[in-house]
């Protein structure tokens, strides 16, 4: 849930560059998912790269959602 608002607002208000920021949370995660529920590697593999694609698919619809440059 976290990627996809971080997602959408990022992709409204920030550029490509800001993509960056998913890295840290995205190891934050799986940093939890290993402490807390004991995840072997190929499930933090699979939670990582779903946690990505998440993040970056709210990015592209957040993009779409930017004004046009006519408007106000």
């Amino acid at each position: 849930m976290l990627n996809t608002l971080l997602g959408l607002t990022l992709g409204r208000f920030g550029g490509v560059w800001m993509l960056f920021a998913f890295v840290p949370i995205v190891a934050a995660e799986l940093a939890y998912g290993y402490g807390v529920y004991h995840l072997g590697f190929g499930a933090g593999v699979r939670r990582g790269v779903a946690l990505l694609l998440c993040g970056e698919l709210a990015f592209l619809l957040g993009v779409l959602m930017r004004p046009m440059p006519g408007e106000t």
